[in-house]
């Protein structure tokens, strides 16, 4: 569960204010006593949409992290370099925690940002 807060917790953010302002229009006095039906519908809207997304960020974290263990390719974002990305291999690369990292560069990459190439 806290892996899901920890994934989620901007889009949670996110999907707080929008159903705060749900909340606020639908209960205003000159709205309809309809109008509220509008409440528990955003709610499961919401949140549906936030278990979707988190369920297919962890098949893409699945996904990566297979595919390095089986050898393939893997290309991770990197701003820092003028191609905008690294080529990550099985080599001396490893994946610890939820992040690639190397001897040689000074950074980690975080499996969230990369794809199979």
């Amino acid at each position: 569960m806290a892996d899901f807060f920890h994934e989620e917790l901007v889009y949670i953010l996110i999907s707080l204010f929008v159903f705060a302002i749900v909340v606020f229009v639908t209960t205003r006095p000159f709205m309809s006593k309809k109008a509220r039906i509008a409440i528990p519908i955003a709610a499961l809207l919401l949140g549906g949409l936030l278990l979707l997304h988190y369920n297919w960020r962890m098949h893409h974290i699945k996904e990566v992290a297979k595919a390095f263990y089986e050898g393939k390719n893997i290309l991770c974002l990197d701003k820092t370099n003028k191609f905008g990305s690294v080529l990550i291999n099985k080599g001396e690369w490893k994946l610890e925690h939820g992040e690639f990292s190397h001897p040689e560069f000074p950074r980690t990459y975080n499996i969230r940002q990369c794809v199979v190439e």
